[in-house]
């Protein structure tokens, strides 16, 4: 089965690494003044661009969001990059040391979609946490060849969630040609090489390196603190336990009572394709951009930020308002240096909000808010827990800022380290109100921690980087202070993935493969028997079943088979609609549809809801009084497995 797997893997990389040249041509053009040329960005940059082409497209009503659709656009793509190559040759040749690096971003890249595609391998299964969400609009992007996308949980309705994310893995699961629950781990092993790519180019590009081998230390590391490594409170573990007996990993996310600060080397671990994992990628391209900015301002780099936040505003609209932050911190800085440059500040303001609006056009016009408003926190961390979580990463970023000084990358390492600390603050201050009155600040904390994590894992590769330079004057006390601390922090960090892995991957035990739906053969046996049955005769009909509640197994047949039910997950789709009515009303219609002795009652629901499929299992019996004989007399029975069975509807 791994040797199958494996040739899979190497199927994949080949694939992406067609897609990698797709766009080198406009990449390198864009990135020239890089050592990398933008090497580990072009294949960001070649889906991102055929899946924005064809989001816009089919939100126009044509139905592009097929694999001939796909192939069509990427064939335009590569067409206008080997005119550009044609018309606009590059400049610079890539010298010894640009290839040096190339080739170690499209390592590190390799052994990001190998060594975490496999890992899954030991627990493929789609289950759990958020995956049956992230699955489920997976799959309808998968069938839906306009768009939006309607909601496998809410038959009739679109998906009202930033889920561009969630329409770009399902873009690389046609183009990867595996079927869509193996497409669901090997996009995360993607988006982990990716992000470990573009980590190495940040921090490479953050350290300023004179010396060769003190850039590509800041690049190793900023792409394991930034992708893999923990935070600190494993290193509070160690020390007041003596050893990491009894250490839960989970706990590094929990820590503060009744919050969430994950990051990204938990999120690897527990591999839900959330807006937060499926946005690094593109996170992290807007910082290479706007360091790039930086530099330079040129309208170009203006216009591709942008584009982005427009991609981050569809994916995690959280990341909107911390990358704002960034940009107003940035400004600051500048404007205190050069009062005259406001007004130019504000019409490269002006340029991203005009792209933005742009790009996410078609998603603004269908999405409504889910968000209560702002309100202020009453229930604080306390100190030392804050202290345990980031005393680590506050020492990292406060020693490049200190180490840089005055030196060109001193606005960029500030600009991090305030945004970051900001973001650790804020939580502290106000939250974003939603429906979880128990843990009210818990999702704003979550959403801006966890980019101050990514800021910290960049800054601690920028800064090995600077204190490996022989070239860069510092005094020896400080350098050797740095390297101590840096090391202990470092060391440290790391712990973390050699224990949440075996942990999470029971010791990688037992490899199963990399299909996430096999579990559902061995522990629902009758509903996997549903799900292929819906995948092979799904057409344009919606499906009934038992609402369930979320995170549960409830609702695994509109899952997996990607046929619409009246109502799935009821928190979440409370959260998604804005309130409790509509689900409520859609509770009663399905209990009616199962329990009732009027036929024509259940009939007018069943038109509703433009129902042609009606399941009854374990689930639905558990739940309603089901009216078996009256179902049945509504349509065929076109599978049966012990008591659960499957009515098409006449």
């Amino acid at each position: 089965m791994i040797y199958t797997d494996l040739i899979t893997i190497g199927k994949v990389y080949l694939i992406s690494l067609v897609l990698q040249l797709v766009c080198w041509p406009v990449t390198r053009s864009f990135f020239s003044k890089l050592t990398d040329k933008g090497w580990p960005v072009s294949r960001l940059i070649t889906t991102l661009a055929a899946s924005l082409i064809i989001w816009e497209l089919s939100h126009l009503g044509l139905p592009v969001n097929t694999n001939v659709g796909l192939v069509a656009v990427l064939s335009g793509l590569a067409l206008f990059n080997v005119w550009w190559w044609m018309t606009k040759k590059p400049e610079n040749r890539l010298t010894k040391e640009s290839i040096k690096i190339m080739v170690m971003e499209e390592y590190l890249f390799f052994v990001g979609l190998l060594g975490i595609t496999l890992i899954r391998g030991f627990l493929p299964n789609i289950d759990s946490l958020e995956k049956f969400m992230d699955f489920g609009f997976i799959n309808r992007y998968l069938v839906s060849s306009t768009l939006p996308a309607m909601d496998m949980w809410q038959a009739g309705k679109s998906i009202n969630y930033y889920s561009f994310g969630h329409f770009w893995a399902s873009g690389l699961i046609r183009l990867f040609m595996v079927e869509a629950a193996v497409g669901y781990n090997l996009v995360l092993g993607f988006i982990a090489g990716l992000s470990m790519s573009i980590a190495f180019g940040i921090a490479h590009f953050l350290a300023g390196a004179k010396k060769p081998l003190a850039g590509m230390i800041a690049g190793l590391i900023g792409a394991m603190t930034t992708v893999i490594a923990g935070n600190s409170q494993i290193i509070w573990y160690f020390i007041s336990n003596r050893g990491l007996a009894n250490y839960w990993y989970a706990d590094a996310t929990r820590f503060i009572h009744n919050t969430i600060h994950e990051f990204p080397g938990y999120s690897f671990v527990v591999a839900d394709l959330h807006g937060h994992v499926l946005g690094l990628p593109a996170v992290l391209l807007l910082i290479l951009v706007f360091l790039l900015w930086l530099e330079n301002r040129k309208i170009m780099f203006e216009v591709l930020m942008g584009i982005l936040f427009g991609v981050m505003m569809m994916t995690n609209t959280w990341d909107v308002a911390v990358y704002g932050l960034l940009m107003v911190v940035a400004g600051l800085q500048i404007v205190i240096g050069e009062p005259k440059s406001f007004l130019r500040l504000m019409r490269s303001a002006g340029v991203m909000g005009l792209f933005m609006i742009l790009a996410a056009l078609p998603w603004l016009a269908t999405f409504e808010p889910i968000s209560n408003g702002i309100k202020m926190v009453t229930e604080r961390s306390p100190l030392w827990q804050l202290a345990v979580l980031w005393a680590g990463g506050a020492a990292v970023s406060l020693l490049a800022v200190l180490i840089e000084g005055r030196s060109e990358k001193k606005v960029m390492i500030r600009t991090l380290t305030l945004t970051l600390i900001l973001l650790i603050i804020i939580p502290e201050l106000v939250y974003a109100k939603d429906i979880y009155p128990d843990h009210p600040r818990a999702n704003t904390m979550f959403k801006l921690t966890y980019q101050a994590s990514i800021m910290i894992g960049l800054l601690a590769g920028a800064l090995w980087g600077k204190l490996f330079d022989s070239d860069r004057k510092i005094l020896w006390p400080l350098r050797w202070l740095g390297i101590s601390v840096a090391g202990v922090i470092f060391l440290g960090t790391m712990i973390f993935p050699t224990v949440s892995f075996p942990n999470f991957y029971n010791n990688f035990k037992n490899y199963q493969g990399l299909n996430g739906e096999t579990w559902i053969k061995t522990e629902m046996p009758e509903k996997y028997e549903a799900i292929k049955y819906l995948q092979k005769n799904k057409g344009e009909k919606n499906m009934v079943e038992a609402v369930g509640d979320s995170y549960t197994d409830f609702n695994a047949v509109s899952v997996f088979s990607g046929v619409p039910t009246i109502e799935g997950w009821r928190v979440h789709e409370w959260l998604w609609r804005g309130g409790f009515e509509v689900v409520a009303a859609r509770e009663v219609e399905v209990r009616t549809i199962y329990e009732t002795k009027d036929q024509g009652a259940r009939s007018l629901l069943l038109k509703k809801y433009n129902i042609g499929w009606i399941l009854v299992g374990a689930d639905e019996r558990g739940m309603y009084e089901v009216n078996e004989e009256q179902i049945k007399e509504l349509g065929e029975m076109v599978y049966e497995n012990g008591e659960t069975y499957l009515v098409k509807v006449k």
